[in-house]
């Protein structure tokens, strides 16, 4: 009795550096969030990730 059920990949969310934006955060979903300049700091002083950015601008797929 094998069931194979599909799963989705779940590709995390990362901290990129774009040219002009500087650092953004890049979903899993395709989207890409400028981050705030408190956001940026947060970043640089090790305080936040990319994992707990996600949950802030997280939008489900029926909102």
């Amino acid at each position: 009795m094998t069931e194979t059920t599909p799963v989705r990949a779940y590709q995390e969310s990362r901290i990129e550096d774009e040219p002009i934006l500087g650092p953004v955060l890049a979903l899993p979903d395709g989207r890409i969030q400028p981050l705030t300049w408190t956001e940026k700091l947060m970043l640089a002083l090790h305080l936040t990730n990319a994992k707990m950015l996600e949950a802030r601008y997280y939008k489900p797929a029926s909102a």
